[in-house]
């Protein structure tokens, strides 16, 4: 698959088309250390409703339902194509009323306010077309008391990739924690860490991002 640069950044933003499931797939695989470690940071507990923004094709729905009991996970996504997916490779989990898609147009949240215990975001906050409202979003659907975790990889190691010239903001944790301070947010964890990723180019990199989460009160 060789794409441009701009082409590289439209599927990340929005996965669509043939090229699409091949992103969908390629993400759950080369994501996979920021993804399990962002549901281990909000500390999963028995009876928590779970909101993932960016949830992809859902492949990783039964490891995620796997960590409590009584888990109920709704997935939201931007991309028509990573929404079907995700219901039909699912189908078996959403019968038996374990979880559910949405499909949204980036901006208000379609939930009532306080419905989710915990909230995961990976690699979502550079399309946020209005950050201070996108952060206000998730902290109105999250309960009091719940947790919010978004992973993404900071300013200095995105302004190296080709593809994050279009369309992406960049941001480190600073940004993010300055985002929150006229919310009912408090940042509890903050940790950087690094892994090992083969690069849109086909490169093998080694990846920093950073885990931040908030607590709601």
């Amino acid at each position: 698959m060789n794409l441009s640069p701009e082409q590289t950044a439209a599927q990340l933003r929005c996965p669509h088309d043939e090229a699409g499931t091949a992103f969908g797939q390629m993400m759950n695989l080369r994501n996979l250390t920021q993804i399990l470690g962002s549901f281990e940071a909000v500390q999963l507990q028995n009876g928590d409703r779970i909101l993932e923004t960016g949830c992809g094709n859902g492949g990783l729905l039964g490891y995620i339902l796997s960590q409590a009991e009584n888990l109920h996970y709704t997935g939201l996504e931007i991309s028509p194509l990573m929404h079907a997916q995700a219901q039909a490779f699912n189908a078996p989990f959403l019968e038996a009323g374990l979880a559910d898609y949405r499909l949204y147009d980036g901006g208000a949240l379609p939930f009532a306010d306080e419905s989710f215990d915990k909230i995961v975001s990976v690699n979502t906050v550079y399309f946020w077309d209005d950050a201070p409202s996108a952060l206000s979003e998730l902290s109105r659907v999250l309960k009091s008391g719940g947790r919010l975790c978004l992973n993404f990889c900071e300013k200095d190691f995105m302004a190296k990739l080709p593809f994050a010239a279009h369309g992406f903001a960049l941001y480190d944790a600073a940004d993010i924690r300055a985002l929150s301070e006229n919310l009912p947010l408090r940042c509890i964890r903050e940790q950087r860490s690094r892994d090992w990723a083969v690069s849109k180019s086909g490169n093998l990199v080694r990846r920093e991002f950073v885990i931040v989460v908030f607590e709601k009160y």
